[in-house]
């Protein structure tokens, strides 16, 4: 039930946060938060990070319906259970890509608002972070399973 409650926060918290900056901003304006650390600044992007794959929107929603479908799939089987890490990754990967591909499919292009100042990077969204922080967590999960196993293995083999 969290796993699911934690996809549902997630596009919520992303598609206010967008439906905000597409009603109270033009697109290009861009209003400080925090003078020069972060913008909100309102962005569309029709690609993916970055903006590389401009205008593949077909492939950007077939991609989410094949994760979506992966997940369900992994999930039933029971692929998640005992790994709160995993579970919570691939709830904040799906919840992200979620949020972003109803951008895609009702705008045609994702909106993006976060702009941070002190550096050159792409100006991103809450889906953004939250599919980050879901695949950061993925990789870690793996890592500390490859570390449990890794010393499991060694214990045997020093008998």
């Amino acid at each position: 039930m969290l796993f699911y409650l934690l996809i549902a926060l997630v596009v919520v918290l992303d598609q206010v946060m967008k439906y905000y900056i597409r009603t109270n901003m033009q697109v290009t304006e861009s209003v400080p938060l925090w003078e020069g650390v972060i913008n909100l600044t309102s962005h569309r992007n029709t690609g993916a990070a970055f903006g590389i794959m401009e205008g593949q929107q077909w492939f950007f929603i077939l991609s989410v319906v094949a994760v979506i479908v992966g997940v369900i799939y992994f999930r039933a089987k029971g692929e998640f259970k005992g790994r709160p890490l995993m579970e919570t990754g691939v709830a904040l990967l799906v919840g992200g890509a979620i949020g972003n591909a109803i951008d895609r499919v009702v705008f045609g292009a994702v909106t993006d608002f976060f702009d941070l100042q002190f550096t050159k990077f792409a100006i991103f969204n809450i889906a953004d972070i939250a599919i980050n922080l879901g695949v950061g967590l993925m990789i870690l999960s793996m890592l500390l399973e490859w570390v449990r196993t890794s010393k499991k293995v060694s214990r045997k083999g020093d008998a």
